[in-house]
């Protein structure tokens, strides 16, 4: 955490901040008459007391400072400011409403990613922590998914109602030596219901060099838990929590938001995906994505079959091994002439594909999904995740709970 911090407030950065950002954030938790450094004198002057005092050890920092400085740190690069200023469309809000004054300078320095990710900290909070919220919603790859047993099921975000999830999130954190802090970000978006819970993580004890000696520091960072419900298809995602309190958030997203204790606690809420249609064409399996010209090919690039034999003794399957075929051409031919043989013993695992979509640029974009039934479902959350269940879907991967309703309705 240290040395993250290090390279953030970097030199090249104390050098061109705006020294009245950094005087608001010195007076924020030093007040006016206390801040270390004087911001009074010229420029120069102002920068070389800057320098010194995060010349120090973490050690010697504000708390306040250190646990600001780290969130700032998260939205401040390229990617972050674009974030930062969707957002700040999205709210009508001008980050700068007023021209810059060098009108011969056409880069100003305060337009530097770090620069405006501390001023909108600092003076347009709001946005930031939408833009943070944003960032955190489609920062997990591995989402843990959980389906209710009815469709379009939806909720109201009245103000109640989250104040009762926050509560009871906060509780569930805390528990897990997490800390109290808990703050909810609830959005509704496209008919889907977002909510973002950022938290204290468990206390990280980090070495830090003071003088000629080192000393171990406690540090609370920030983290975000992030859950995203489909009423139409009764599914909630849930990501940046660990798998322990997994099934306990989805409980509390069921009681406090949808009103239904229990709605994602049925033996078949995380049985969600198969690759059984893989087994049953075995080698010669391809995907089929031809209903959708922006996908121009789809290749599974890796494959795990596993080996189970039948335990008399205990009257079960044995796990006995794993055979895996990893190949950027084409994985599933490695299977042919193996001694994989689907439905005597061996089962599909897992598999790793790309699909490759038709953009605007030179080359395609490329996601990358990793599958693994019941429930896994592994790809970072790109303009393309429609696609990528859509492409699940129509090829059979994906259970569909219907099917025995259908049946049941036919016969």
């Amino acid at each position: 955490m240290g040395s993250d911090l290090k390279k953030f407030v970097n030199p090249k950065f104390l050098k061109t901040v705006d020294p009245e950002l950094m005087r608001a954030l010195f007076v924020r938790h030093f007040g006016k008459e206390a801040s270390p450094v004087a911001f009074d004198g010229d420029t120069a002057e102002v920068r070389a007391a800057l320098a010194k005092y995060f010349e120090e050890t973490i050690t010697t920092w504000n708390e306040g400072l250190v646990a600001d400085l780290h969130r700032v740190a998260d939205l401040g690069s390229n990617e972050g400011m674009q974030i930062i200023l969707n957002k700040a469309r999205r709210q009508g809000v001008v980050l700068y409403p007023d021209p810059d004054p060098d009108e011969d300078n056409p880069a100003p320095a305060k337009h530097d990613p770090k620069h405006v990710a501390l001023h909108t900290y600092l003076h347009h909070h709001r946005v930031f922590e939408a833009a943070a919220d944003f960032q955190a919603l489609r920062a997990p790859t591995a989402l843990a998914e959980f389906r209710g047993p009815d469709r379009d099921v939806g909720a109201d975000l009245t103000k109640g109602m989250t104040a009762a999830f926050k509560g009871a999130a906060m509780k569930l954190f805390a528990r897990d030596l997490q800390g109290e802090y808990c703050r909810l970000g609830p959005y509704e978006e496209d008919g889907e219901i977002n909510l973002v819970v950022s938290h204290g993580a468990p206390v990280a004890a980090t070495p830090v060099v003071d003088g000629d000696r080192e000393r171990i520091i406690p540090l609370r960072a920030v983290k975000y838990a992030t859950l995203r419900y489909s009423p139409a298809e009764a599914r909630l995602f849930i990501g940046g929590v660990v798998k322990a309190q997994q099934a306990d958030l989805a409980e509390i997203f069921a009681n406090h938001v949808l009103g239904r204790p229990g709605f994602f606690s049925g033996k078949d809420a995380r049985d969600l995906y198969t690759l059984d249609p893989i087994s049953d064409a075995g080698p010669d399996f391809a995907f089929d994505h031809r209903y959708d010209e922006r996908i121009l090919e789809v290749r599974i690039v890796a494959a795990a079959a596993d080996h189970f034999e039948w335990d008399d003794e205990e009257a079960k399957w044995r796990y006995v091994r794993t055979w895996e075929s990893k190949d950027a051409a084409g994985a599933l031919r490695h299977f042919r002439g193996s001694e994989v043989q689907f439905g005597k013993g061996w089962r599909l695992g897992e598999i790793t594909f790309r699909a490759f979509f038709n953009t605007t640029s030179k080359r395609p974009a490329r996601v990358t999904v990793k599958m693994k039934p019941p429930g896994t479902l592994a790809f970072r959350r790109t303009r393309f995740e429609k696609a990528i269940h859509t492409l699940i879907a129509r090829n059979g991967l994906e259970k569909d709970r219907d099917a025995g309703a259908v049946v049941e309705a036919a016969e």
